[in-house]
């Protein structure tokens, strides 16, 4: 019935858009870390103005639907009545941003999912799917393979425009793209595969035509729901039995939303996929090519828009796949035009499509077996920006071999469910009963995703960190520093707590479990906090808190409004007579801050050798450190607090293609600079070992053992004072330190002291191995067995302690 493209397309933009909404409302981290900061404003105003937004679509579908509205079609009807139905329901229920973590989260991502299917279904019932299909009717092998293998170039030749800029040289470029064709030539290869078996299996039927079209239907609900359990839904962390619900629901809707979009394609696997052409550009070769063209341009400023900031890589993948269906569609309409079709011919060739179809397979098994178990640097430089090709490797490599049901395990202990009861433990370092002699100010400054190669105490190459270098010199710059969880979502609660945490956001109430809290109250600490949304959860209200950038967005805050701020109110400090404890996360240099302001550097400065961007932000922060640092010696102050200078974790920024932190434990992500400034009351008395393995979780335990209070760990999985008395020697950690993604089940040990790191991926089911050279993103190393069976047995037993502490016991769930 519902012959408007335009509309049709419409529809299932606005409502798929929802139902991926709804999905990332269903995920504790997504929504916990993604959507209530509201990191992209675009989304948030989405969310919010959903409600007015359904209705203001909703009036151009009608307009749309005006003749059937007129002849009284009760299915039309029923159809605007229940968008209607929904929006009124929403304007009572809270609207689209009320959503939180739960089973009606779920509810609404399905629910989503009605209108555009509904829409697909009546333009199905248009259809002539029952027309005879004879021996030597419709395409061949030949024209189904020419279609594979077009696809397969166009594809290739699309991802080549966004790997230029990561090859040097254009004998390189060359041979990446030829690299990536062999990739897509056996991916398209599988799919004709496919197809051949679709049209025999349907031929010999008594209504082939439409039993080809609901198998090739059938073929893509499978494909897809497989690429939104394995891709979407695992890098949210969704799984168990409503992934498979999810994924189930969303395959079936784009393979219905994917057929016939207001055209009367041609039958079979071409009805399939004709969505993917619009009706005024299926009327001639020449307009299908410009579609094709323009889709695929869109494509890739998409997927290089997001690429910097890609969750797992998840958006840009969408896109890639997106692409595939794009170029299949396009080529299963033209090349059957340009080639003969004469039966004889046809029948002479029938085998050729199929012997190359087998030599390319077979050539791709040979060719890139060896490259993918290698983890090949220059094939990891290339997928980051080559998506499709990454789409495809990740789906080629095999599991990488753990030991009985490993990965399972880590999925169960990962991500807890939001709605999962977990009642909070009391966590103690020492008894407080005595308040410390003297108590220094504390000023802790956790730069939200800060390198330490971009800093000048840790590479010599910088010029750009004078401040921080002067800082460093009457500090002490702690050389091999950790954080014990990749992105924020639990690296910052685990400064708090002095230890790793359960993998859920959040245990609530959380204040038994924060360590630091206990103390800063004990001693009676005034506090100077920025509130964002993380500290807002962990720290239990205190009446001597006067929070730090009020108002502001914890995705606008910045070290230097901050300081100025904080400089303000300094005079006070003399006058109050106890002492203050100011705490801030700036966002100067997080890549969702760098992507949103352009990736574009601030300065005219020359930063060769490091991402301009990152740099001159570092640059900004470094003079407003040191001015800060100027008017603390000013005051008189300086001399008697203690002054941190650290990150809650690193970042990837190109090294082997990776980019961002969300999902990953990589060295650049989890090594982190750590300068801790003494009192001078407290320089005398304590010694540091500036080279030993520290982690930014020893914060908490280190500031009781300063404040007298000598802590006493109730587990290996908490940290340890890194200063001790002088002439004490620093205990060593018992067994090996594992850390973690705060997002996802990825996990990662620190073998032999923390010089090598072994990462278990239980998302992507791949392994890792790095040797820590001192260098920002270490050396990619081949895994070692006995390193794979330590570190596996580490992060087991990590978890299992993390378990035992915890009082969680996902098994007898």
């Amino acid at each position: 019935m519902m012959r408007t493209a335009l509309t049709r397309t419409l529809v299932a933009a606005f409502w798929m858009t929802t139902a991926l909404y709804a999905l990332l409302s269903a995920s504790p981290f997504a929504s916990q870390q993604f959507l209530q900061p509201r990191l992209v404003p675009a989304i948030a105003a989405f969310a919010v103005w959903h409600a007015p937004l359904s209705l203001g679509v909703l009036v151009i579908v009608m307009v749309g639907l005006l003749p059937y509205l007129r002849s009284g079609d009760r299915v039309v009807w029923a159809f605007s009545g229940m968008w209607l139905g929904t929006a009124l329901l929403e304007v009572m229920s809270g609207g689209l941003a009320s959503l939180r973590p739960s089973s009606i989260a779920v509810a609404v991502a399905v629910g989503a999912l009605i209108p555009p299917v509904w829409l697909a279904l009546l333009d199905l019932g248009g259809l002539n799917t029952d027309v005879e299909i004879r021996l030597g009717d419709g395409p061949s092998a030949l024209s189904d393979f020419g279609a594979c293998a077009a696809a397969a170039i166009v594809v290739t030749l699309t991802q080549a425009v966004l790997t230029r800029s990561v090859s040097p040289s254009l004998a390189q470029w060359s041979a990446g793209v030829a690299r990536s064709l062999i990739l897509h030539l056996a991916i398209f290869s599988a799919m004709f595969a496919v197809i051949s078996i679709v049209r025999g299996v349907a031929r010999p039927s008594p209504r082939p035509g439409a039993v080809e079209t609901w198998l090739a239907r059938i073929v893509v609900t499978a494909a897809a729901g497989l690429f939104v359990h394995r891709i979407i839904l695992a890098a949210l962390a969704l799984t168990g039995p409503v992934a498979i619900l999810l994924a189930v629901a969303f395959g079936a809707a784009c393979a219905l939303i994917v057929a016939p979009c207001g055209t009367r394609a041609p039958r079979g696997v071409e009805a399939a996929l004709a969505g993917a052409i619009p009706n005024w550009a299926a009327r001639s070769s020449l307009l299908t090519i410009a579609w094709t063209l323009s889709a695929l341009g869109v494509a890739i400023a998409a997927q290089a828009m997001v690429s910097a900031s890609d969750w797992n890589f998840t958006v840009a993948k969408t896109i890639a796949a997106i692409s595939w269906v794009i170029a299949l569609g396009a080529m299963l309409r033209l090349v059957p035009r340009w080639l003969p079709r004469d039966g004889a011919q046809r029948s002479t060739a029938a085998m050729v499509p199929f012997a190359a179809c087998l030599l390319i397979l077979g050539g791709q098994q040979f060719t890139w077996s060896g490259l993918l178990a290698a983890n090949d640097a220059r094939l990891s430089t290339w997928t980051a920006k080559d998506m499709s090709s990454r789409l495809i490797v990740d789906a080629l490599a095999p599991p990488a071999p753990a030991d009985g049901g490993l990965y399972e395990f880590l999925q169960r202990n990962t991500n807890i469910p939001h709605d999962t009861a977990v009642a909070p433990v009391n966590i103690e370092f020492a008894p407080l009963t005595q308040r410390a002699a003297h108590r220094p100010h504390v000023f802790l400054f956790v730069v939200d995703s800060l390198r330490r190669d971009y800093l000048s105490p840790y590479n010599p190459d910088v010029a750009f960190t004078p401040a921080i270098a002067r800082f460093a010199a009457e500090s002490t710059v702690f050389r091999r520093a950790f954080t014990r969880y990749g992105a924020t979502g639990l690296a910052v609660p685990s400064i708090w707590t002095g230890g790793m945490l359960l993998h859920k956001q959040y245990v609530t109430p959380f204040g038994p479990m924060n360590t630091l809290d206990k103390l800063l109250t004990a001693e009676d600490y005034r506090r100077w906090m920025s509130m964002e949304h993380i500290v807002e959860t962990i720290t239990p209200p205190n009446a001597a808190l006067e929070p730090l950038d009020a108002g502001v967005p914890v995705k606008d805050q910045r070290l230097c409004r901050t300081l100025d701020e904080v400089r303000g109110r300094l005079d006070r400090i003399a006058a109050a007579g106890k002492p203050t404890f100011v705490y801030s996360l700036p966002q100067d240099v997080h890549i969702s801050t760098l992507t949103r302001e352009g990736s574009q550097p601030i300065d005219d400065n020359g930063y060769a050798g490091f991402n301009a961007a990152y740099a001159s932000r570092v640059r900004r922060l470094d003079g407003c450190f040191g001015a800060f640092v100027d008017d603390l010696k000013t005051r008189g102050l300086y001399d008697d607090s203690l002054i941190v200078l650290t990150s809650d974790h690193g970042d990837s920024l190109g090294e082997q293609g990776r980019m961002g932190h969300a999902y990953t434990v990589f060295p650049e992500v989890i090594q982190v600079p750590l300068l801790v400034h003494l009192p001078a009351s407290l320089r005398s008395g304590y010694t540091a070992d500036a080279s030993a393995l520290t982690f930014t979780s020893d914060l908490s335990p280190t500031l009781y053992a300063l404040l007298g209070h000598t802590p006493s760990s109730p587990s290996p999985i908490f940290g340890q004072p890194i200063y001790t008395g002088s002439g004490d020697t620093r205990p060593a950690r018992v067994g090996t330190q594992v850390v973690a993604s705060s997002y996802g089940s990825v996990y990662g040990a620190l073998l032999d002291d923390g010089r090598r790191l072994y990462i278990i991926d239980a998302v992507s089911l791949r392994e890792y191995e790095y040797e820590m050279d001192g260098s920002a993103a270490g050396r990619s190393i081949s895994i070692r067995g006995a390193d794979r069976e330590a570190g596996q047995k580490a992060v087991r037993a990590a978890v299992d302690e993390i378990s035992r502490v915890y009082a969680y016991h996902p098994d007898q769930r």
